[in-house]
């Protein structure tokens, strides 16, 4: 006597789960067919397990019933196994090619013609007055062994794909092995509990809450994919190595939009502008996945692309995305850069391609054409800018990062005091990566405390030998991030490099920025405290470019004030940064001015009034022998000061 409970069971949740993904997962992509499809074949395959072993059918009906349960059992394990090799993005290596595809084929087709000729010989199975019995390819494992051979397919493609799961995916899909092969092993012993049906529909329910959640995979007002979806699918491309072109929109105006436009407004217009680009590529019969990734950006990723297509999609993307847009509620104008990249021949890894997308999105003015990557004049920018966080953390484990020493002249002496100690980053292939570039990026992925660290450690070195002693310098200045400020074991780092080297707090000076005040007053001003307590300097760096207010500026317990004289663009501006000069020199703080490259520039700063001179008029940053050669020399002949000096007698003699 069978037991039908489990068979029926399993046919009310997987009539359910087709029902939720119906209603639910609107969205349809390859696996997500696929998926459905499995689904299909398991309702089937419950009913006609149901009806194969019910005496109240006739002998033909029971053997029909029999014969399409077996036959969508099989290909049940062929379609799932293809759902994971969709799922790890390796679908598209099967298209065009018959002899992979028939080869997968070959266990299914196998059962398919054992099916056929069961009809004449029983091999598999017969009925004969309502018994069911075993035919010598069941008996013999014959059967299940052809689905072990898709769950071994499908299993090898998990654990070499591993990675591109979630670890929640990972062991959903883990689940299912051992689930189906416990179940299939009982209903060999146990034919009459008719479990494996049932086991399959359990792990099915388990993979749609897990895997095909699409409310995590899809924005679900725009029908877009997510930015974490984005990464997920570009680390996944990557790693099947499939070819795709990335289309990359900007909407520049996307902020003042968002201020003039109320909540479900901007849910239209991201939808209207999402609707265009599904529906230009719709236009092109390109086949591709799109993206929503938030502030204004929009990706299409383009399957088996045609570069000519491709690039015609993206100029005319480009033409519609830049023109007043009808939404429900009105027109509005929008503004948008469109940028294109192909992978993997433009850009080969995951890391990249979210590089890609940064820069693009700094990128605020709006673009003559389509940025194709692949013909830019300034590619070589956006290579650095796009492997900085490989460049930096491979410079940190090679120790390739070095400190250069730019010397700052001071008037009263009228030879070179201090220096400012800048961290240089030399990568072979790049050649000097600008500090504007991988600061910021060191200051985003984390790695600036260890930076900052080197420096430190690489200054007390250098404050301890006899390198220094030569120089006669009263002052290194070494500059601190806004990050650094802000964390609170700032004060141990320091001083562990300070008890390293046995050198004297009071010999560093540190470079704070304004910028750093406004992201943690009361942090900064806790490690300042403690750090001028153990006997260091302070100077205020980049005066006027951050968070600048007086009141601010005379509160912080700082030495020296430091003036960037880059920012004298014009007269306006030259006799702001000179009453700035004199108020400063009022709170009784040292100036120094930075950024002088000429005499003339030299000439325009009173030298009373300013206490320290940098710039390239004097020197470049210098590795450290060169700068302790170029200090000892020129302190010794005085030849700035005999400069300065004939340029002072000049233009006493013109007056």
């Amino acid at each position: 006597m069978y037991n039908f409970y489990f068979d029926f069971g399993s046919a009310i949740l997987f009539l359910a789960m087709m029902f939720t993904t119906a209603y639910k997962n609107r969205i349809k992509t390859i696996s997500n067919k696929l998926f459905k499809f499995v689904l299909l074949l398991g309702f089937i395959s419950a009913i006609a397990d149901m009806m194969a072993l019910n005496i109240q059918f006739t002998d033909e009906v029971m053997f029909i019933a029999k014969t399409i349960y077996l036959f969508t059992r099989s290909v049940a394990s062929l379609v799932y196994c293809l759902y994971i090799i969709s799922l790890t993005d390796n679908i598209h290596k099967f298209k065009n090619k018959r002899g992979a595809i028939f080869l997968l084929m070959i266990p299914s087709l196998i059962v398919f013609a054992f099916l056929v000729v069961n009809f004449f010989n029983n091999w598999f199975f017969s009925i004969e007055n309502g018994e069911y019995t075993r035919g010598v390819i069941i008996n013999y494992g014959g059967m299940y062994g052809i689905g072990y051979i898709y769950l071994f397919i499908s299993f090898v493609y998990i654990v070499k794909y591993r990675r591109v799961f979630k670890k929640k995916e990972l062991a959903a899909l883990g689940f299912v092995y051992p689930i189906v092969v416990v179940s299939i092993i009982i209903e060999t012993f146990f034919p009459n509990l008719l479990i494996e049906v049932f086991a399959s529909a359990m792990t099915n329910f388990i993979v749609l809450n897990v895997v095909e959640r699409q409310d995590l995979v899809y924005d679900l007002d725009t029908g877009l994919k997510k930015f974490e979806t984005f990464e997920a699918d570009a680390y996944k491309s990557m790693v099947s190595k499939k070819e795709v072109t990335l289309v990359y929109v900007k909407v520049v105006n996307e902020v003042l939009l968002n201020q003039k436009l109320k909540y479900d407004e901007q849910v239209d217009y991201r939808r209207t502008v999402g609707n265009i680009i599904k529906g230009t590529s719709s236009d092109f019969s390109l086949k591709s996945e799109y993206y929503w990734l938030g502030q204004g950006l929009y990706v299409a990723s383009i399957l088996y692309p045609n570069e000519q297509l491709c690039e015609s999609f993206a100029m005319t993307l480009r033409r519609r995305l830049n023109v007043p847009l009808k939404t429900s509620f009105g027109i509005i104008d929008v503004y948008s850069n469109v940028a294109i990249a192909t992978c993997p021949h433009d850009i080969n890894t995951s890391d990249k391609v979210i590089a890609f997308l940064n820069n693009f999105q700094q990128i605020n003015g709006v673009l003559d054409d389509v940025l194709d990557f692949s013909n830019m004049n300034n590619k070589l920018d956006f290579e650095i800018r796009m492997n900085l966080s490989t460049i930096i953390k491979q410079a940190i484990m090679n120790e390739t990062l070095e400190v250069y020493y730019q010397p700052i002249y001071s008037t009263k002496d009228n030879a070179f005091t201090r220096a400012e100690a800048l961290l240089r980053l030399y990568d072979e292939k790049f050649g000097f990566i600008s500090p504007d570039l991988f600061i910021p990026e060191a200051e985003r992925n984390g790695t600036i405390y260890k930076i900052g660290d080197i420096v430190f450690d690489q200054v007390c070195k250098f404050i301890a030998s006899d390198d220094f002693k030569k120089c006669g310098l009263e002052k290194i200045e070494v500059n601190l991030s806004v990050q650094q400020c802000m964390h609170e074991d700032l004060p141990i780092h320091l001083m562990d490099a300070i008890k390293k080297y046995g050198v004297s707090p009071e010999i560093i000076n540190l470079d704070i920025t304004e910028t750093a005040d406004a992201y943690s007053r009361k942090m900064m001003d806790d490690n300042i405290k403690i750090l001028k307590e153990l006997g260091f300097s302070f100077s205020l760096d980049d005066y006027g470019e951050g968070y600048s207010n007086m009141e601010n500026v005379s509160s912080l317990p700082i030495d020296a004030i430091k003036v960037n004289n880059q920012q004298a663009k014009n007269e306006e501006v030259k006799v702001m940064i000179d009453h700035s000069i004199q108020m400063i020199k009022d709170l009784k703080r040292k100036i120094i001015v930075e950024g002088v490259e000429t005499e003339e520039m030299l000439n325009s700063y009173d030298g009373f009034l300013c206490d320290y001179i940098q710039g390239y008029y004097f020197s470049k940053p210098l590795p450290r022998g060169e700068f302790v050669d170029f200090v000892v020399n020129e302190n010794k002949n005085k030849s700035f000061f005999k400069k300065r000096t004939e340029a002072t007698e000049k233009v006493n003699n013109n007056l």
